[in-house]
């Protein structure tokens, strides 16, 4: 008596025993390097990164006082 494999071990199973699998990860593998050549590159390529520098004056207060009062209470609200 065989346990039920579900539907991902029935797949696995035909492509276990098809003379097809072998071609297929060929085919597979040839794409990918067809992508690889085929795909424009860039030495340098030019990113945008979005960022904002905000400052919070909290005078006399220690790092755990300003972590713990200013910074994650604005982490929260941006």
């Amino acid at each position: 008596m065989r346990p039920d494999l579900g539907i991902s071990g029935r797949i696995v199973r035909q492509f276990l025993h098809s003379p097809i699998t072998p071609l297929l990860a060929l085919l597979g593998l040839l794409l990918g390097i067809g992508a690889v050549l085929i795909t424009p590159k860039e030495e340098e390529p030019q990113i945008e990164v979005t960022f904002a520098d905000i400052y919070i004056p909290f005078p006399g207060a220690n790092p755990q006082e300003v972590e713990q009062l200013v910074t994650l209470p604005a982490e929260q609200v941006l």
